[in-house]
This record gives C-alpha cells, sequence and structure tokens, in this order.
C-alpha cells in the first residue's frame, strides 16, 4: 500500500500554482538574503579598512551635519571652532582623495580558491565587477552597497510575506479538502461501521488529526523549506570562497543529520500514541455531554472527572515525551554546527597567514557557515513535523480507505414505486457469523398498503428485519425484493427516497422546527410543513413556541418534550410522503397523553402506505392486517390480533396477557 505521506503529497500537487508560486517566493527570499551577505566581504576589504586608515577617504557632509545637531548646542565659540575644524577636516579630505592613487587605495581581491573552482568565463566576469568596484571611491561604494542592502531587504520581505500568505492558503485549503473527503466518506460507510467504531475517535481524526497535518504545509513550514532550500546557494557559496575547507567540514555532516534521524522516528511512534488519547479525550467528551441526563441521575461527576483526569494524564505525558525528544533537535544540530564553525574558523585563520585568503573572505565564509546552522536546524524541526504527519495520516487514511460492505452495483436502476409487493424470500441475517444468526430463513409478502406488525423478545430480530428494507443491512442468505427487483439493484437515492422511518429514538437537528420537518430541502412550500405539523398534531405546541416554525429546538430536540419530538418526527416522515413507511416502537416510553397524540399521528401517517410496524405496545398494532411473531430470528406466528390472541399456547398471546397484567398494576 502507499506510503499516507506520500497519497497526501499527491493531494497536495493538486495546488500546483500556489505551490510553483511558493517556491518561487523561497528562491527570491534565499537570494536576496545572499545578495545581501555577498556585499561583506566589499565592506570588509575595501570600505571599513579605507575608513578606518591613516590614510582614510574624506567623511560626507551629511555626516558631519548629523554630529553637529546631534550634539546641538548654542552656537558658541567653541561650537563655531569645532564646525571649522571639521569643515578644515572635510576639504584635507577631498584634496587626499584627488591625490590619492589607485595602488593606495584598499581594494577587493578574489581568493585563490575562487579562481580554481570556477570556470574561466565565470572568473573574468567577477573580475571585470570586482575592478568596477575597486575603481570607485569608498564612500561612495559605501552609499551603494547600503542600498542596495536595503533594496534586498524590502524584496526579501515582499517574498517572505508573499510565502506566508501562499502556503497558508494552501494550508487551510488542504484541511478543507480532508475534511470534506472524510465527512463524504463517513456518509457512505454503513451502519456497521459507526456499531464497531467510536463517536469521539472519528471526530478527533476528522477536527485533531486533520489539524496535525494542516502543520505540514503551514507558514511555519514553509519558513523550515526556505530555510532548507538555502543550504544549496549555502553550499555553492562555501566552495566557491574556500573548497578545500568546504569539504573537510562536511565530515561533520553525520554528527548533524545522526540526532535528526533518530529522534524523529522516536516522535512518529509516541506521536500516533498522542492522538490515540486525544480521540480517547473526544470520546469521554461526547459520551458525558450526550449522556449529561445520566450522569447527574446516577450522581457519577467525580467518577467521570476523575476518568477524564486519567486520560488528560496519559495525554500529558505522550505530549510531554514528544516535547522533550523534540526539544533535543535544535541544541544537538546547533552544538555540532557550533563545533564545525570553530575547526573551521582556524582553518581560515591560517589561509589568512598564508595570504591565500583575506579578512573579508573569512568574515564572509564564517557568516555563511553560521547561517547554515539554522537550515539544518530546521531539517529536524520539519522532520519533527513530518513524522507527526505522519502518524496522523495514518489514522486518516485508515477511515478514506474503509471499503464500504454496502454499496451500489456498478449500474443501479431507480427504484419504482411499489405496485406489487416487498417480498422477504428465505432471508438471513448475522452481525457475526461467530454469533450466529439474528435471522434465519425468514420469508414474508407484504402487499401495497397492507400494515405489517413485527413483535416478539427482545433480540428477536425485529429492527434488523426493517433496517434491511433501506439496505442499512445487506442479508448474508436470500433476497429482499421490490416488485421482484432484488434491492442491491436499485439506487439508494430511489430506494430510500420512497421511504419514511419514525423510531423510539428520535433524531432531531439543531435547526429551526421547519427546518427539520423539511429536513434535506433548501427551499420547501411553509403550507406544506404547517399540513404536515396538523396531520401529526404538532401544530398546536408549535405556535406556542417563542418564534413558532422558527423556532431552534436545540441539539436533539432538547427543548421539546419526548410526546412533542416525537410528533416533529412523524411529521418529517408525512412531509417526505413516502410509500413505505417504518414504525420503529415509535410510541413507546411515552406518557398516555402524549401517547393518544402521538398515535393520532400515526394514524393519519400510515393511511394509503405499506407500514412495517415495530411494536413494544401490541395495543398500538391491533388493527394491523398481519401480525408476525418473531423469536431468536424465526417466525414463530403470523395472523391478525383477532386470530394470534385465541391460542392460548402462543407467544402472542402470553405477551398481551403480560401487558395487560403490567397495566393493571398501574
Amino acid at each position: 500500500m502507499k506510503s499516507p505521506f506520500l497519497r497526501f503529497a499527491k493531494l497536495a500537487l493538486s495546488y500546483k500554482f500556489q505551490l510553483l508560486l511558493g517556491v518561487v517566493c523561497m528562491i527570491g527570499v534565499n537570494l536576496t538574503q545572499f545578495a545581501s551577505i555577498g556585499t561583506i566581504a566589499p565592506f570588509a576589504d575595501r570600505i571599513l579598512p579605507a575608513l578606518t586608515s591613516s590614510e582614510r577617504e574624506e567623511v560626507p557632509e551629511w555626516m558631519c551635519k548629523v554630529s553637529h545637531y546631534w550634539s546641538a548646542r548654542p552656537l558658541t565659540n567653541n561650537y563655531l571652532s569645532a564646525k571649522l575644524k571639521l569643515d578644515e577636516k572635510l576639504s584635507e579630505g577631498k584634496r587626499k582623495e584627488e591625490s590619492a592613487s589607485p595602488e593606495d587605495k584598499f581594494l577587493i581581491r578574489i581568493p585563490d580558491s575562487t579562481r580554481q573552482v570556477l570556470p574561466a568565463s565565470w572568473m573574468a566576469k567577477i573580475e571585470e565587477i570586482v575592478a568596477k568596484l575597486n575603481s570607485i571611491n569608498p564612500t561612495k561604494l559605501a552609499r551603494m552597497l547600503l542600498a542596495f542592502i536595503f533594496v534586498m531587504i524590502l524584496l526579501r520581505v515582499f517574498f517572505s510575506v508573499s510565502l506566508h500568505l501562499v502556503m497558508e492558503g494552501v494550508s487551510q485549503s488542504m484541511v478543507c479538502k480532508l475534511m470534506d473527503m472524510m465527512y463524504r466518506k463517513l456518509q457512505e460507510l454503513p451502519i456497521r461501521y459507526f456499531n464497531v467504531n467510536r463517536t469521539g475517535d472519528l471526530i478527533s481524526r476528522i477536527t485533531n488529526d486533520v489539524n496535525v497535518v494542516q502543520a505540514t504545509l503551514s507558514a511555519r513550514l514553509a519558513d523550515s523549506v526556505a530555510e532548507i532550500s538555502s543550504l544549496p546557494f549555502i553550499v555553492c557559496m562555501l566552495l566557491a570562497l574556500n573548497w578545500k575547507v568546504s569539504i573537510f567540514s562536511a565530515i561533520f555532516l553525520p554528527i548533524i543529520m545522526a540526532p535528526i534521524i533518530i529522534i524523529g522516528q522516536r516522535i512518529r511512534k509516541i506521536s500516533k500514541k498522542t492522538q490515540e488519547k486525544i480521540a480517547d479525550i473526544v470520546s469521554i467528551l461526547q459520551e458525558t455531554i450526550t449522556g449529561v441526563r445520566i450522569v447527574r441521575a446516577f450522581n457519577t461527576e467525580e467518577y467521570e472527572i476523575k476518568r477524564f483526569d486519567r486520560q488528560l494524564r496519559k495525554y500529558y505525558e505522550q505530549r510531554m515525551a514528544g516535547i522533550r525528544n523534540d526539544v533535543m533537535v535544535s541544541p544537538l544540530t546547533e552544538l555540532a554546527g557550533i563545533l564545525c564553525l570553530i575547526v573551521v574558523g582556524s582553518l581560515l585563520l591560517i589561509s589568512v597567514m598564508t595570504g591565500e585568503a583575506t579578512f573579508g573572505t573569512i568574515i564572509a565564509y564564517l557568516t555563511i557557515l553560521l547561517l547554515s546552522i539554522k537550515p539544518f536546524r530546521s531539517i529536524g524541526k520539519l522532520n519533527n513535523v513530518i513524522q507527526r504527519s505522519k502518524a496522523a495520516l495514518h489514522r486518516i487514511y485508515e477511515v478514506l480507505d474503509t471499503v464500504p460492505e454496502i454499496m451500489e452495483c456498478a449500474d443501479p436502476i431507480d427504484a419504482p414505486p411499489m405496485t406489487s409487493e416487498l417480498k422477504f424470500d428465505h432471508v438471513s441475517f448475522s452481525y457475526d457469523e461467530a454469533e450466529g444468526k439474528v435471522i434465519d430463513d425468514f420469508s414474508l409478502t407484504i402487499k401495497p398498503g397492507e400494515m405489517i406488525a413485527l413483535v416478539g423478545p427482545s433480540g428477536s430480530g425485529k429492527t434488523t428485519i426493517a433496517n434491511l428494507i433501506p439496505r442499512f443491512y445487506d442479508c448474508t442468505e436470500g433476497s429482499v425484493t421490490i416488485d421482484g427487483i432484488d434491492v442491491k439493484k436499485l439506487s439508494f437515492a430511489s430506494l430510500r427516497g420512497q421511504m419514511g422511518m419514525v423510531s423510539q429514538d428520535t433524531i432531531l437537528f439543531n435547526n429551526t422546527i421547519a427546518g427539520n420537518i423539511a429536513y434535506g430541502l433548501k427551499k420547501y412550500d411553509m403550507n406544506d410543513v404547517q399540513a404536515a405539523a396538523m396531520a401529526a398534531n404538532a401544530h398546536e405546541f408549535i405556535m406556542e413556541m417563542p418564534e413558532g416554525y422558527d423556532t431552534v429546538i436545540g441539539e436533539h430536540g432538547v427543548r421539546l418534550s419526548g410526546g412533542q419530538r416525537q410528533r416533529l418526527a412523524i411529521a418529517r416522515a408525512i412531509f417526505k410522503n413516502p410509500s413505505i413507511l417504518i414504525l420503529d416502537e415509535a410510541t413507546s416510553a411515552l406518557d398516555t397523553e402524549s401517547e393518544r397524540l402521538v398515535q393520532e399521528a400515526i394514524d393519519n401517517l400510515v393511511e394509503n402506505r405499506t407500514v412495517i410496524a415495530i411494536a413494544h405496545r401490541l395495543s398500538t398494532i391491533r388493527h394491523a392486517d398481519r401480525i408476525i411473531v418473531l423469536k431468536d430470528g424465526k417466525v414463530q406466528e403470523i395472523g391478525s390480533h383477532e386470530e394470534l390472541i385465541k391460542n392460548e399456547n402462543g407467544i402472542y398471546y402470553k405477551l398481551c396477557m403480560l401487558q395487560s397484567s403490567d397495566e393493571n398494576q398501574e
């Protein structure tokens, strides 16, 4: 399997223009930086000695004026005397400059080692440039070089800012793209996937892991890459200044790179464990926040706090282990770099004593060598970022590479409105082969407009049968067909588009009441929304809300009662107007008044529709056309309520008697 990091790099290449622009900016940053460094030798060999020698060039008049005003005093004789002396010194400097010969001036010299490295054609050009610089008055040359440095600094700032903006734009776009890819993937995965994977872990992968990866293309990374990309410039300049010393200094390279490689491998392992600990923390948060009522009811706040603290402690330990390794990279590489600097500096001093190099060349060489420490330190930082990203990318691509167990066929067809029958033909199903079959050889034919009720003890397979119709799961044996067409041949959109579902666990969204009823639609007719709410016995309580249909009901409809939430779910199903309706214990856990209102709403909902009702309260399905009694995934009895209640030895009769007894006791 291809490396997750290589796959991520391939994804990043979709931003070719931005990355190319970033490369141009990096080159611009380095060129302007080293162009400024190139002025060190002229300053050291020609300008500074000339200005500080006994036969120095003239002091510019503007410097004299600044000196006067800097030490501003009342116009006294002392001040006038000082000004006259300075003016006289200025005139004397001009006369000396006119009488001085080129041989008396300090000149820029090209090192012998540079002549040995560069081609003759290049040397001719360089000698021509050096000759022109030597012919310029040192003071004038100083002004020119200062102006040049100022321009280079401005350009470097421009390239640096542009680099940051470009790379931050790419990194943020990549974050959004990865999040979108993962969210789309989650929408494709079957229900079984969410049964075996923690919600908190999935949330952590989409949020925290993706943000870790975002650092791979952030502005900080751009700085590191820009610094690392300066290494070719550094190597070329060092070789040009003194190739012998440069080759000797290469022996320090393994010493610098060893800690980077070793520590980087540790960081990847630690980072993976850290991401897993974050997932544990998010899982606890998700569980305790959504289950806050249970936490309070069982008085387990302290227990949950201690559980959370344990995970925080483990996370802290992993983070500190990563930080300890992270902070060791820079000092170790810096130490090796300084050691290299000391040895190389000693060798260069020998070359000055022998006359092979000038002090300007040495200063330039040591400055460039000193600058090389930062890129090597950046290699360590970049390697740590990459190792952390690899760990996060591994977790991200675990989700993206998950193959859905339930997929549309290669050429799906649209499901026609059911006109003939919905048929289960010798259907068997198991969640896990080791645990046995949940449904065993189940067969049933349902006619259009017929209401079928599924009853039986818990774990008998009622909900599983209902979930096979919209292909939340696929049967392991047999087939489910609509008008003779296997549901596996139908597109998801057309199959699920003609189905409605109302379950015991009502799922509502943090949206307006109207938005929940017309769920999934951007535009809808409010008259249709109100009609659905009226049919669901919900219009009255909706109008009592602060903003009516525009009231935001909170996460999971937390601002509503259980009966109100259930009626909104029924209104949503009525608004969708499905031809096949699945009711999964839609009236359980409701008080008598709420049950009455919900049952009336259900009666309006099931009219002229094919209904599969899973019932806990048997009183709600007495009018079903047929009642299917299940036990251990097998059909035990089939018939209407009147037919089944006559069999005193049957399961249905016993269930009815048990519920009647419970209701009488209440």
